[in-house]
């Protein structure tokens, strides 16, 4: 008989012995046959629940907590303790609090005693907590890809920067540095060299407003935007409430500005011009979608619009106003004319005719020296965007004899990455500052990882005038240095 016969089924449901009704269990056609039944599941369900109970009475691992031999003075075992600090997620600056436990920082909170950001901290910020204890950062510094110790980094670098001060030129990359000390520094090692210069890129550039400054005012400067003290507010690509410069700081005027529990109130009106939805542009109280090349032609017929209005000749070559609507450019320029000295235009582009429009259009509303201060300018974005071609192109004439990077990951950040790390291999010496192997760090031959700015002493001065503190929180958990020490040991003699 065959194990698919279906009579097998029947045939073995006719010759068993006879159970009670409720245990009678058969299998199906085609199965393993098994006699099971309700009182043997319940027996086997009995049996493992006392298993499990019985295991939970074994005995658990010791583990010791073990006291301060010393205790310091400063620290109860438990109770949480606050450390005021200035927050490095990004070029910002904003006010920070450390809570730790324990001598551990735990969170990161915002510094409601700092004058620009009052108490606010963004996402960046409080995640960059996680860069503290991230297993991925590098414990010692490393030589041609190996572990080395700072005494054999310091002699490798030290004989390769002889031979650059003879031939070759020395370039310091970075990021937006807002730490006078650190700039200081800076200077002071690349004044060891005949041909030295210090170049600075930020990934999200505003290369162009500090460039239309520097054509339509005479100073290189990014402006402090006070949007507490606009009642018309003009933003084209600019998510100011998002990602664009300082959000923490923007937002707090933003909302100072549109308060109506105060007496009087205050409500300002904004209006966004953006080609995709941002953050800013959904509180916006009329939201405008554009191309994304149509911020020219917008800020073109709203310029000739207020010019009228103040009697400014204004020459230009195409007025088309894209698919936006007269009336709405209309209603705009009138408002905007009405608040004159309390109205802002700001823009995202990078693209130096749209931002010297844009200028143009705050001059004409007498908006300098209100809401956009250029006697405290911003420190928050340093970028320069043509230093930074002219960069690329010595490394890929081979003119570069040493490089320094700090702050940055250029290899990732920018276009065509691939060949700018072929181009660094063609440089005799490669420093990177970074905290972990990344991209650019894997194409060094030294790699002398940085504390993180929990782990160490530091300043910022993102606005001018107002200058903040970093202060460490734990000791460094790796065999790392700050950039200070590391440029304080390279413009001296190497120690034996």
């Amino acid at each position: 008989m065959s194990a698919n016969d279906p009579t097998r089924y029947w045939k073995n449901c006719t010759e068993r012995e006879a159970a009670p009704a409720d245990d009678e269990f058969v299998n199906p056609p085609g199965e393993i046959e098994a006699q099971f039944g309700r009182r043997d599941f319940l027996k086997a369900a009995g049996f493992v629940f006392a298993g499990t109970m019985l295991s939970g009475c074994t005995r658990a691992p010791v583990e010791k907590a073990i006291p301060y031999l010393i205790q310091p003075e400063e620290i109860v075992p438990g109770r949480a303790s606050y450390y005021a600090s200035t927050c490095a997620g990004c070029s910002a600056g904003c006010g920070l609090l450390v809570k730790t436990r324990d001598g551990r920082p735990v969170k990161l909170e915002g510094n409601p005693e700092h004058p620009w950001s009052s108490g606010g901290l963004c996402a960046v910020g409080q995640a960059s907590l996680l860069g503290l204890y991230d297993s991925q950062r590098l414990n010692n510094p490393i030589l041609n890809g190996r572990d080395a110790t700072w005494e054999q980094v310091d002699r490798f670098v030290a004989d390769d920067l002889s031979k650059a001060r003879s031939a070759g030129a020395v370039r310091f990359l970075s990021g937006t540095v807002t730490s006078p000390t650190l700039r200081a520094a800076i200077a002071r090692f690349l004044g060891g060299f005949k041909d030295a210069r210090h170049v600075i890129y930020d990934p999200l550039s505003s290369s162009a407003i500090l460039e239309a400054h520097e054509r339509t005012h005479g100073v290189r400067a990014l402006p402090g935007y006070r949007f507490d003290r606009a009642q018309t507010i003009v933003g084209l690509d600019a998510d100011f409430l998002g990602t664009w410069i300082s959000p923490v700081e923007f937002t707090r005027a933003y909302a100072a500005g549109r308060n109506a529990m105060v007496v009087p109130p205050c409500f300002s009106y904004h209006v966004q011009f953006e080609s995709r939805l941002s953050l800013t542009g959904a509180k916006a109280d009329r939201r405008v979608a554009i191309a994304p090349g149509e911020a020219g032609s917008v800020l073109t017929a709203l310029s000739a619009r207020v010019a009228k209005f103040a009697g400014a000749a204004f020459a230009a070559g195409d007025q088309s106003e894209g698919a936006i609507s007269s009336q709405v450019l209309d209603e705009l320029a009138s408002r905007l004319w009405q608040n004159r000295a309390r109205s802002l235009v700001v823009s995202g582009s990078q693209d130096l005719d749209v931002q010297i429009l844009c200028n143009f259009l705050n001059y004409l509303l007498g908006n300098y020296g209100r809401t956009l201060d250029l006697q405290s300018p911003s420190s928050q974005k340093q970028g320069n965007d043509r230093e930074l071609q002219a960069l690329i192109g010595e490394l890929n004439a081979g003119k570069v004899a040493a490089l320094f990077i700090q702050g940055v990951n250029p290899v990732y950040d920018l276009p065509d990455g691939e060949a700018l790390a072929r181009a660094l291999e063609r440089v005799p010496l490669v420093v990177s500052f970074a905290e972990r192997q990344d991209e650019t760090a894997a194409a060094a031959r030294v790699v002398a990882p940085d504390h993180h700015p929990l782990e160490s002493w530091g300043d910022a001065e993102a606005v001018a005038g107002t200058v903040s503190l970093l202060q460490p929180a734990v000791n460094p958990l790796g065999n790392t240095r700050s950039v200070l020490k590391s440029l304080a040991a390279w413009c001296s003699a190497p120690k034996n």
